[in-house]
């Protein structure tokens, strides 16, 4: 493996994120990967021909260029510098481990396909490429490589922390290629036990993508499913997954869920929403563990990548009951605006406190958020903010 300037750039990162310092790293030819330069480092160079720790003092301090390794062959240099040479040797040899995990790892989330390639390769395609463009092309391909996207799929995430740096812990002690091969076991056996929870669901799909993620193509039975019901079906759904995956990895555990959505663009917009409802859950409800959509969908503005469109789309989706109901979506609106007071709130409406409260109540059922709650009041403001448009209909396809 190369390591090429973006790579060493991330890597950079990573190891000041973890290790609290950074370190210069170069490539297999001791020019710089993570500073504006073009000249080689002498001492990079000499470690990376030599294979062995270089030493050097300049100006007052000790620097130490530790050679990289990859699969048997030294493919860069990581070097740390420090006034006193033994915590500069030190601190070089703990980021030339971390390094050399770090690349392993990237190799694996860029090599690794559970079941087969093609299978992966296809999923992941159908879900973020560009090659495939039409809901019939996806289906057509398919087919050949046994993924049958006739079916009705929604998209979900499954995290579990640590799995893979858990992995090299407890192999530590074995060859780095036999540690791999486990690790691809290990993603199977996982694969496994996930579609064996999900019984007669034969057509669900998983994929591995990296930093201890899959990614499912979740099959829906239900018949008369479309984008403003499926959302009981699919948190149940996700509920049940997650079950599953903690009794395995207990408090590691996350799923994110997408919505349904009909054909190609569906599927990808599924997938967007479960990225999306990963982010923001982790953020804002992470006791929950699991996160629908539009469980954060009030959040989703906080989120610069999301549009405006996409925003007010979701938050709509929540709100569509309260938006039908006119003398419900004005009493929240002046129950909010009077700071949750409920006399304030009376007074200003006419209505005696009691029916204030009914009609709150009746809000309650209606989206499942209750504005006498400050966290469900503060989402129905936001949502209320996002569409500011009273008469505003949004279509979801």
């Amino acid at each position: 493996m190369n390591i090429t300037q973006e790579l060493g750039k991330d890597l950079a990162k990573k190891i000041e994120k973890v290790l609290g310092r950074g370190v210069y790293l170069y490539d297999g030819n001791g020019i710089p990967l993570n500073v504006v330069s073009s000249s080689v480092n002498l001492s990079a160079l000499k470690a990376i021909q030599e294979g062995g720790e270089v030493i050097e003092k300049r100006e007052g301090k000790h620097f130490s260029c530790a050679p990289i390794n990859y699969d048997g062959k030294v493919v860069g240099a990581v070097c740390a510098g420090d006034t006193k040479k033994d915590e500069a040797q030190e601190f070089a040899n703990l980021a030339k481990g971390l390094v050399e995990v770090l690349l392993y790892e990237e190799f694996l989330v860029k090599n690794i396909h559970i079941a087969n390639d093609l299978r992966s390769d296809f999923i992941k395609e159908v879900l973020t490429g560009t090659k495939i463009k039409t809901t019939e092309e996806a289906i057509e391909q398919g087919d050949i490589i046994g993924v049958n996207l006739r079916f009705k799929y929604a998209v979900m995430i499954l995290k579990i922390d640590g799995l893979y740096n858990n992995h090299i812990e407890k192999h530590k002690k074995l060859p780095i290629e036999v540690t791999r091969i486990k690790f691809l076991d290990y993603l199977k056996e996982i694969e496994e036990n996930l579609l064996c929870a999900l019984e007669r669901e034969v057509q669900s799909c998983i994929v591995y993508i990296g930093e201890g993620k899959f990614v499912m193509l979740k099959e829906i039975r239900e018949e008369n499913i479309n984008t403003l019901n499926s959302y009981q079906v699919l948190k149940d759904s996700g509920k049940h997954i997650y079950k599953t995956l903690n009794k395995r990895f207990p408090g590691r555990a996350s799923v994110s869920v997408g919505q349904y959505y009909p054909g190609l663009s569906g599927l990808r917009k599924s997938y967007e929403d479960a990225n999306i409802a990963l982010k923001l859950g982790e953020k804002v409800i992470p006791q929950k563990k699991v996160y629908h959509i539009l469980d954060v969908a009030m959040f989703v503005g906080l989120l610069g990548e999301v549009t405006r469109t996409r925003a007010n789309e979701l938050s709509f989706q929540v709100l569509r009951d309260l938006y039908l109901d006119k003398d419900l979506l004005k009493t929240t609106r002046i129950f909010l605006e009077c700071g949750m007071n409920l006399t304030k709130a009376s007074k200003k409406l006419h209505l005696h406190r009691n029916t204030l409260i009914y009609r709150l109540n009746k809000v309650r059922e209606l989206i499942g958020l209750n504005p006498a709650v400050f966290h469900d009041a503060l989402q129905i403001k936001l949502g209320l903010m996002v569409n500011s448009d009273q008469d505003a209909t949004v279509s979801v396809n």
